[in-house]
This record gives C-alpha cells, structure tokens and sequence, in this order.
C-alpha cells in the first residue's frame, strides 16, 4: 500500500523537545507496524533474504525493545527459513491461506458479522468495505493481490496514520479494526502448518496490538468477544 507523501506540520519552536520526542515514538511504532505488515504478506525474495540472514529478527527485536513490547520466544522464530523461497511461500499458504487445514486467515471480514448480522458470508464483509472507503478517501494504493482488510495492509494503515500525526483517528481504528488479532493468533496455535516464521510474526502481531491498545486507554476484547471471533472465523473456514 502506497500514498503521496504527507505535508509535513510543524510546530512553534518552544515545542521541539516533546515534538521531537513524540515523532520519534511515533516513527518507531511505525516502522513496527511496517515491519511486521512485511512479514505477514507473501514472501518476496528480499524478505527471503532478511529472514534468512537475521536482519528481520534484529529489526524487529530493536523496535519492540526500544517501545518496551513484550518479544515472543515462541512459537517459531523470527528467522526460521526453510531452503528456498517457494518452500517460504507454501509455509505462508499453509498457514494463511488453507493450504492445510485448520488454518488461521490473516483477513478481518472472516471474524467479523456478515452484513446482515449473521456469522454467514465470509470474505468482503463491512472491515473490507470500510477499509476500501479509507483508501480511496486518503488516496492509497491498495495492491489487487489482497483484500482490502488483510492484516498486512491494516497495519500499512495505521502506520501512516501515525506518520501524519493523526492521533485521535489511530487511537480510532486500534478500537475498531484491530481488536481480532488475538482471535488470529488463537486460529494460528491450532492450525496444521509447520510454518515458524509466519508463527512467530502472529505472536508478535499480537504483542505489539495489545501494548498498542492499552498505551491509546482501548479496552477489550474480552474473552467471549475473541471466542464469538473465532467461532465465527471456524465456521467461514470449514
């Protein structure tokens, strides 16, 4: 997902300390977001290489420690390649897209109600159409290879919310686009796949949302509203 480059904003001069301060807490969330929105689209052969030589894990490692996020030690790893970029990408099919089964989607319709309140549907539900309005309202570029409420590109999302300084529509869309990973992360634990690296960046994912969430003052979900998620993601899945 790509945009025009912002406007920058300024402030009046008595303020750069804490602007200072600030956008550099922002960028660091950002990039987190950007890392991990990598990780979790379908490998290229530059994410092939960065996993393979530890240059993803060490990002990654970096930004969560200098936020004071929790870093997973399981399951997976941060740098678990199999040999070749083809047998990445199957592990990445396997786990997300049903390559085997049970497998844990990395899109948000599929935990949501359908448009008539039912657990019926599936893909493009409301997180989809509401996504697609968001990008075609701020002008991004959404490749046609997702859905438009992938994780991948939720993440791309609000990091440039966080890039534009907009705080109130961040701490907006952490309440209502981004309350279902941990229902991911539950489908991710039970699915069939071997697939340590994906694993691993569904926990992370997890991590940084929940520290993200509870940083903004955002509550929930409790644990019948991830259950009502991911029974209905079982169902869409089956």
């Amino acid at each position: 997902m790509s945009k025009r480059r912002p406007t920058r904003r300024t402030e009046p001069q008595g303020h750069t300390r804490r602007t200072d301060h600030h956008a550099d807490d922002r960028e660091r969330w950002a990039s987190l977001y950007t890392l991990l929105a990598e990780g979790l689209k379908h490998p290229d052969e530059r994410l092939y290489r960065d996993v393979k030589a530890g240059r993803f894990a060490a990002e990654y490692t970096a930004l969560a420690e200098a936020l004071s996020i929790p870093v997973p030690d399981g399951p997976g790893s941060p740098d678990a390649v199999p040999t070749g970029r083809a047998a990445f990408d199957r592990e990445y099919t396997a786990l997300f897209e049903g390559l085997r089964t049970p497998y844990a989607p990395l899109v948000e319709s599929v935990y949501r109600p359908w448009h008539d309140g039912t657990a019926g549907g599936g893909l493009l539900g409301p997180p989809a159409a509401d996504m697609q309005r968001r990008y075609d309202a701020g002008g991004f570029s959404v490749p046609s290879a997702y859905q438009p409420d992938h994780l991948a590109l939720v993440f791309e999302y609000a990091a440039a919310l966080l890039r534009t300084d907009e705080r109130t529509a961040y701490r907006s869309f952490l309440e209502h686009h981004l309350d279902w990973v941990p229902a991911l992360e539950r489908l991710a634990d039970a699915a069939a796949a071997d697939s340590p690296f994906h694993r691993y960046c569904v926990a992370a994912a997890c991590e940084t949302v929940t520290a993200a969430r509870e940083r903004a003052g955002v509550t929930g979900p409790d644990p019948d509203a991830v259950e009502a998620m991911v029974d209905r993601a079982e169902i869409r899945i089956e």
